[in-house]
Parts: structure tokens; C-alpha cells; sequence
């Protein structure tokens, strides 16, 4: 009877694994965009979805009792790794996970519950989270609303603890874990020291600083619009896109169009995921501003490069563009791949997300 509830949970997880990937990727970009807002630096964002291997294997664990419901009971189905630089970032963001999501706390590990000093080894904040309801009734997040998402918040210190201490701690005899545990101990309040000198030095620097004065002959006045000032992000395509009712959204869509790709309509899901890859592959080829941008596609319209670089990948791709779903955002996506080649040749284009993008536009 095990074995049969095993096999089909299984099956049912195969059917569901796809879409816990995209709710991590999408979890991903929205944690990434809340943290920016807050200012704070992060040094590395994972994410992933437990494989169907993983799912069954922990199923079948032996000495476990089989779960009511694994989609609810298992809280590592989707799962995503914050790695910050100092405590204080942690705490920062932690705030903000609070604020913007349902916490489960029976299942999560607050910066509260490490001040207990019975805890071994230098833990991290661990929150087990869902969508609230003003975000999971949005059309694109709706199908996200019954999942959970393990949220691990960690300095890069207590990630090394979390990496090491299970390899180290493995030993079988009694005496051994004895010793070992006490190393152990020695080696967690070492790397938590470590973690306050770090920050305390930071916050040191920054008021030992000494502030240069500027030439009272020469003001320093800039000029450059604010645009130009700050860095890119889905917000800001996403303005320069609607402005004047979305004509720069149309001109591109209808461009696509008389290229000869597919005509194509798309949610507001997929315009919401297009966007977010745009914004990707303009970050990776290495566009600092909505000004580079704006005129980037500005000289694309201008001499008609846009169009014939369009027809170019039409061109390539002829035997199969039947299937491709080309929308506006995806033929600037599609432009900026053939013209910045040279610049996104040299980068990670899994990791980035690029490749994704590129197969999502085949749909493959």
C-alpha cells in the first residue's frame, strides 16, 4: 500500500515539477527586486526545486513515516538560498520577508530563536513562506497561491558552517562525535565572531571615512538626468515601454510581425515573465541605464538595423519560427542576443536565465 502511495505521489510530483520551477524563478526575481529596494548587497541568490528523484528517495526513506499530503508536509519543494555579506543584511531581510509574505513559524527559525544559547553550531534564519492573498489573487501569481517556498537567509560564514559541519560531523562511534562535537562548538563560535569583526570593521570604515571637499572654485554639478543615474531595472523598462500608451511595446510587437514571425497575443503572465527576460539580457549585455537603452532601440528604429536583424533570425530560424511566441518585448530580446553577441558570448547564459528566455521564445 506504501509503495503505491509512493508511486503515485511520484507521479503527481513529475506532472507538478515544472511548475515548481517557475514559482522558484519567479520567487527568485521578486525576492531580488524587494531586496534591491532595501539597498542591501547580496552576494549570491539560488534557487531550485527538489528533483522527483530527491522526492521519492525521501519518501522512502527508511525509519519515516509516510506524510498525510507530501505537497504540504514536505517544506523543501521549492527552495531558495539568500547568501549576504554581514548579519545586519540578514536581519534586513528577514524584515522584509516578514512584511511581505504569510510565515509559517512552527516551521521556520527566526534571528529570535538563535539567541538561544542552547543551539548548536552557527545557524541561520530559515522562514517557510506562501503568497499573501493581495499577491496571489494577481493574475500572474494566482496558480502560485497553495505553494510554499524554504527561504534560507545565511552570510557566507554560516553558509560555510551549513556546507562543512555535516561532512565533519559524520563519524559513527561514540567517542569520536563526542570529540568532534566540542571542536565543532569551538569552530561555530569562531566563525559567528568572525561574522561581528567583519561587520564591526564595515561599520568602522564607514566613520573613519574621511569626506573629501570638493574645489570651492569648481562646483561639482551634474547634469545628467536622474535616469541616467541610476541603475536598470524591470520598473524602469517597463515605463519607458508604456510611455505614450505603450507605443515603443507596439512599434516592436508590429515589427516582429512584418518580420513574418507568428501573430501571437499574449497574457499578462507571459508579457510579466518577457519583460523580466528582457531585463536580463539588457543587465548581461551590459546596459547600465534606461538612457543606454532608450537609445539603443532609438538608433534601431532610426536606420531600420532593428528590422533587419529581426529578419536575419527569422531567416536562421525559418524551418522552425511555426512554434516561436514573439511578443514586443521578446523581438527587442531577440534583437539584442543577434546584436550584442559579442558582449553575451563571454557570459554565463544559463545562469543568467538568457538560454531560458531564448528556449521560452521556441518554445521549447
Amino acid at each position: 500500500m506504501q509503495t503505491q502511495k509512493v508511486e503515485e505521489w511520484g507521479f503527481q510530483y513529475i506532472q507538478r515539477y515544472s511548475m515548481y520551477q517557475e514559482f522558484v524563478r519567479r520567487m527568485k526575481n521578486l525576492l531580488q527586486d524587494l531586496i534591491e529596494r532595501e539597498h542591501v548587497k547580496v552576494y549570491a541568490l539560488e534557487g531550485w526545486a527538489k528533483s522527483p528523484e530527491s522526492f521519492i528517495r525521501d519518501l522512502t526513506e527508511s525509519g519515516k513515516a509516510l506524510p498525510v499530503d507530501p505537497f504540504k508536509d514536505m517544506p523543501d519543494l521549492a527552495t531558495v538560498r539568500i547568501l549576504l555579506y554581514f548579519p545586519s543584511d540578514a536581519i534586513a531581510v528577514e524584515k522584509t520577508i516578514q512584511e511581505e509574505f504569510l510565515i509559517d513559524l512552527p516551521r521556520s527559525t527566526t534571528s529570535k530563536d538563535l539567541e538561544d544559547p542552547d543551539i548548536f553550531g552557527y545557524r541561520s534564519i530559515v522562514y517557510d513562506v506562501s503568497l499573501k492573498s493581495d499577491r496571489s489573487k494577481l493574475r500572474e501569481w494566482e496558480r502560485y497561491r497553495d505553494l510554499k517556498l524554504h527561504l534560507q537567509v545565511r552570510t557566507m560564514l554560516q553558509e560555510a558552517w551549513a556546507t562543512i559541519s555535516p561532512e565533519i560531523a559524520g563519524a559513527t562511534d561514540v567517542v569520536t562525535k563526542g570529540k568532534l562535537k566540542r571542536k565543532l562548538s569551538r569552530v561555530s563560535a569562531l566563525l559567528e565572531e568572525a561574522d561581528e569583526d567583519f561587520h564591526y570593521l564595515r561599520e568602522a570604515a564607514k566613520g573613519l571615512a574621511i569626506p573629501v571637499t570638493p574645489d570651492r572654485a569648481k562646483p561639482i554639478i551634474d547634469n545628467s538626468p536622474p535616469e541616467e543615474k541610476k541603475p536598470l531595472d524591470k520598473e524602469d523598462l517597463r515605463k519607458l515601454f508604456e510611455e505614450s500608451d505603450g507605443a515603443l511595446y507596439s512599434r516592436w510587437s508590429e515589427a516582429a510581425r512584418e518580420t513574418g514571425f507568428p501573430g501571437f497575443v499574449p497574457d499578462s503572465s507571459y508579457l510579466e515573465d518577457s519583460l523580466d527576460y528582457l531585463c536580463r539580457i539588457f543587465k548581461a549585455a551590459e546596459f547600465n541605464s534606461v538612457s543606454e537603452v532608450r537609445d539603443f532601440l532609438s538608433s534601431m528604429e532610426r536606420d531600420g538595423t532593428g528590422i533587419e536583424q529581426l529578419k536575419t533570425v527569422h531567416s536562421a530560424f525559418e524551418e522552425e519560427i511555426s512554434s516561436w511566441k514573439v511578443d514586443g518585448y521578446s523581438a527587442v530580446f531577440l534583437l539584442v542576443l543577434n546584436m550584442k553577441w559579442d558582449v553575451l558570448q563571454n557570459k554565463d547564459l544559463v545562469g543568467l536565465g538568457i538560454k531560458m528566455g531564448s528556449d521560452r521564445i521556441k518554445g521549447v
